[in-house]
């Protein structure tokens, strides 16, 4: 278990490919199904906005503390797929 957490350079970038490519594409699907929210963070929405705006009115909010749960999720992700494929290796 803990080779799995100890950080390396391919689990670190492995996880924010993830997280950024999962984020994206949750962002894609949900424009194509509702056209005035705009998330981002999957599995846990971080940021969503939504719109049209009117002026002085604040349209968006965004949570912290659910960016860091992303991050842990996809930084656990990226470990166990990378322990795997190097137990793989022949």
């Amino acid at each position: 278990m803990r080779s799995i957490l100890k950080p390396t350079l391919h689990k670190i970038a492995l996880a924010v490919i993830l997280f950024i490519l999962s984020s994206y594409l949750r962002r894609i699907y949900v424009l194509s199904t509702i056209s005035d929210t705009f998330p981002w963070g999957f599995p846990l929405q971080f940021y969503v906005g939504w719109g049209p705006c009117p002026p002085g009115q604040v349209c968006s909010e965004s949570n912290f503390f659910f960016l860091f749960l992303d991050l842990v999720f996809w930084y656990l992700v990226s470990g166990f797929v990378v322990s795997r494929f190097a137990s793989i290796r022949i």
